[in-house]
């Protein structure tokens, strides 16, 4: 499995060489380019009971995630750029405040009782763009990140990054990771909240679908700068999600659980 999926890499930068050298530098063609790609990810991904749609829908996203982690590497000012009309097909952009970190989600079209999502984390360093690609593997956790919240601590700026996750009909679930950008290195296990027994770099939870089903709005995980605290939704011990919330402050170095 691994050598197919390295022979697959292998020919989208064969096949994308020449895009690549004709779409130069310029933020509409490069923006046309993944559009056209993303295009057909969504249109396999409807028909994908078709004959070798499958197969098709596989390929498009490994050239989208080869184009979109070469592009937003090779030209810093991606980082800034809206990419509308990849919004408009989906394409989920969340940037940090200071413009230094930002994640691409995409939904590969390719789950089966959930979602089934790629993530591009891209952030500067020296004047220069970096990329990381994060594919989730069947049977694992499959998110998106929605909001990046920027945040001053320790002397330095954390990234609390909320990603959302859908792995069936029926199961959800939420978090916020901390994320830092360390030596030129893009660190995801930043030490976050203290409890009682671990030091964490986030905060998750998972609830009923259910239990919302018919509410016009839920509570979301989300973090306020102002009081420097961490909320979250309280899930009973049946996975049903309620209308209370938890609360994390920080205290000078961590953030620890502020008793009800």
């Amino acid at each position: 499995m691994k050598a197919f999926k390295l022979f697959v890499v292998f020919c989208c930068c064969t096949i994308s060489a020449n895009s690549f050298a004709q779409t130069g530098s310029n933020p509409q063609d490069i923006e046309n380019d993944l559009l056209r790609i993303f295009q057909r990810i969504n249109y396999y991904g409807a028909h994908k009971k078709e004959w070798k749609a499958i197969d098709s829908l596989k390929k498009m996203n490994s050239i989208f995630a080869y184009k979109l982690k070469y592009y937003t590497s090779k030209y810093p000012f991606t980082i800034g750029f809206k990419f509308t009309s990849l919004v408009k097909e989906r394409l989920v952009i969340a940037t940090s405040a200071d413009g230094m970190f930002r994640a691409y989600s995409w939904d590969t079209k390719l789950g089966t009782v959930g979602y089934d999502f790629n993530n591009i984390l891209q952030y500067r360093v020296d004047g220069q763009t970096l990329s990381l690609l994060k594919m989730d593997q069947p049977g694992k956790e499959a998110y998106w990140f929605p909001k990046i919240y920027t945040f001053m601590a320790n002397n330095k700026t954390i990234y609390l990054a909320v990603y959302n996750s859908v792995m069936s009909a029926n199961k959800a679930g939420q978090g916020i990771r901390a994320y830092a950008i360390e030596k030129g290195v893009l660190n995801g296990r930043v030490p976050m909240v203290k409890t009682p027994t671990a030091v964490l770099s986030r905060l998750y939870y998972e609830y009923s679908l259910l239990s919302v089903a018919d509410w016009k709005a839920f509570p979301s995980i989300y973090f306020d700068n102002g009081t420097k605290t961490i909320h979250t939704p309280l899930v009973d011990y049946s996975g049903k999600m309620t209308h209370k919330l938890i609360t994390y402050k920080f205290t000078g170095r961590f953030f620890e659980k502020v008793k009800s």
